[in-house]
C-alpha cells in the first residue's frame, strides 16, 4: 500500500498479497476484495461501501468447475460507488464512475459516468479542476 492509501477495518481482503494500492487509494468500510488474481487501485481512486471487487469465477464448461482468476484495474480518479459490483478482468478507466450497485465486466472508458446491471454509460464525467 502506498502512502495515505486506507482499507477500512470492516473490509475483507481475500489475500492481501494481490492487493496494490497507489497514492491516496481509498478501499471503504464493507467492501469485500475478493483478490483470487491481481487487483489495482489507483491514485485518488475511491471504492465505497458494501462494493465487490471479484477477480475469480469458475469455468462453468470444466465439470471440475475449475477456478479462474482475471485481474481488475481501478484506474487513478475512478469512484466504485455503494454496492456496484466489479468482475473478473474488468477495466474501470481512469476518472470513470460506477454508480451505486451497477454490475461491471470489461472496458470502462476514461471520464464516464456507468450505471445499470449491466452498467451502461449514463454521461462523460466533467474534470473540473483538471
Amino acid at each position: 500500500m502506498a502512502p495515505g492509501s486506507d482499507v477500512r477495518a470492516s473490509a475483507r481482503v481475500w489475500y492481501p498479497a494481490n492487493l496494490s494500492m497507489d497514492e491516496r487509494a481509498v478501499i471503504g468500510p464493507q467492501v469485500n476484495v475478493y483478490s483470487m488474481g491481481l487487483i489495482e487501485v489507483g491514485h485518488d481512486a475511491l471504492v465505497s461501501q458494501g462494493a465487490h471487487l471479484c477477480a475469480g469465477s469458475h469455468d462453468s464448461d470444466s465439470p471440475e468447475f475449475q477456478l479462474v482468476a482475471k485481474p481488475i484495474r481501478i484506474g487513478a480518479h475512478a469512484w466504485v460507488a455503494a454496492e456496484a459490483f466489479v468482475g473478473p478482468g474488468a477495466n474501470v478507466g481512469e476518472g470513470a464512475v460506477v454508480g451505486a450497485r451497477a454490475v461491471v465486466f470489461g472496458e470502462l472508458q476514461p471520464w464516464t459516468i456507468y450505471s445499470g446491471n449491466p452498467a451502461r454509460v449514463i454521461r462523460p464525467r466533467r474534470r473540473e479542476g483538471r
